[in-house]
């Protein structure tokens, strides 16, 4: 797995990996728990924001940025009414074929439109690297026909593609488990990857979509990222565990040589990493463009960055916390900022026991 991810180069990196997160698709009939995005809201690709993006690309791309994951979303691609005119317009071609990777997330709960997808696919991507993210349910976890269903649909589906080479990887949305029959179990984040690691080749990712909408509260926020906070800290704690984990914060090495963004309606976002992307598309988060430079997108992480810096005392852990320069990488206390919080959003007792293997007593590390 290692020689998917970005951070197999850190030792000779020569540049930043690019990702960007484009919302563009439209379309589910599914009302996934946890779930916000707005599924009919995206809009294509426009010649005008096609010609400034195209060459905001080309200048990150001569200022040492390599284009790698082009995340295509918001909702199940196998589900988007406007999947095939997406990735057949000139224009969302023109953007996406810069990267290295694409990546999908689908439920794989219906392929009545999996031909037409597929042969999209092959007839414009087959050269691509292609990652398909599962969103898996939470709440069914425990029911046997639902996980067969996942596991028949998907090898149907990847059989019907020329590209062999594509990955799966799981992801769960974030809500309040405890709603479910089953939270207990979903405390247990052993045993969810037990029931689910069939499916795809890394262990559970988490998906804060409640970040993308427009009423959560601060209260909220914290509520349900402390949740996940928990658990992480809870289950993450030996070496046998931090081997197998791979969470996109866990390695605090990943934040020197990735950047990631999130695009929308022609405007770029700037994109924390809480475990995993933060998609947010509030006014705070935009990365105000005039001539669609690579100097501006990095005035604008550099202004973030010292911003964070500079209210690290302010926080309760943050001056002296080891991690400070890695949560600074990303955003972390600016998503604190944003949702007007001095506690630490991170699962520091997980994080210490993915870096360090164990060199020192894991359980005097903070707290569980």
């Amino acid at each position: 797995m290692d020689a998917y991810l970005a951070s197999r180069e850190l030792s000779k990196a020569s540049h930043f990996y690019l990702n960007v997160n484009f919302e563009l698709l439209n379309g589910c009939k599914f009302n996934c728990k946890g779930c916000f995005v707005e599924k009919n809201a995206q809009k294509p690709v426009e010649e005008v924001h096609y010609e400034k993006f195209d060459a905001l690309f080309s200048d990150l791309e001569n200022s040492l940025y390599k284009p790698f994951i082009a995340f295509i979303g918001p909702t199940d691609f196998l589900q988007a009414t406007n999947f095939v005119d997406t990735f057949s317009s000139p224009h969302s071609m023109g953007l996406l074929r810069r990267f290295k990777r694409i990546s999908l997330q689908t439920t794989y709960l219906d392929l009545s439109l999996a031909d037409m997808v597929a042969k999209t696919l092959n007839e414009n991507f087959s050269d691509r690297e292609l990652e398909i993210n599962i969103v898996v349910d939470p709440a069914k976890i425990m029911d046997d026909r639902y996980l067969a269903l996942l596991e028949k649909n998907k090898k149907t589906f990847l059989s019907k593609l020329d590209n062999k080479n594509v990955r799966s990887f799981g992801i769960m949305n974030v809500y309040d488990y405890d709603q479910t029959k089953i939270a207990e179990q979903l405390r247990d984040y052993d045993f969810m990857h037990t029931r689910v690691q069939h499916l795809f080749e890394t262990t559970i990712d988490y998906n804060f979509s409640f970040g993308r909408s427009k009423d959560i509260s601060n209260e909220e926020f914290l509520e349900l990222s402390g949740r996940v906070k928990k658990l992480f800290d809870s289950s993450i704690c030996s070496d046998e565990k931090a081997q197998y984990l791979r969470f996109s914060f866990g390695k605090l090495t990943d934040s020197l040589i990735e950047r990631q963004y999130n695009f929308r309606d022609g405007k770029l976002y700037y994109s924390p990493l809480l475990y995993e992307r933060f998609v947010s598309f509030r006014d705070g988060f935009e990365v105000p463009l005039k001539n669609y430079t690579a100097e501006e997108v990095e005035n604008f992480e550099m202004m973030v960055q010292m911003d964070q810096y500079a209210k690290a005392p302010a926080k309760e852990e943050c001056e002296t916390c080891p991690f400070l320069a890695s949560c600074v990488d990303r955003g972390i206390l600016f998503l604190m900022d944003t949702f007007e919080t001095r506690k630490c959003l991170v699962a520091k007792r997980a994080l210490f026991a993915v870096n360090t293997m164990g060199a020192l007593p894991i359980a005097e590390y903070g707290s569980p």
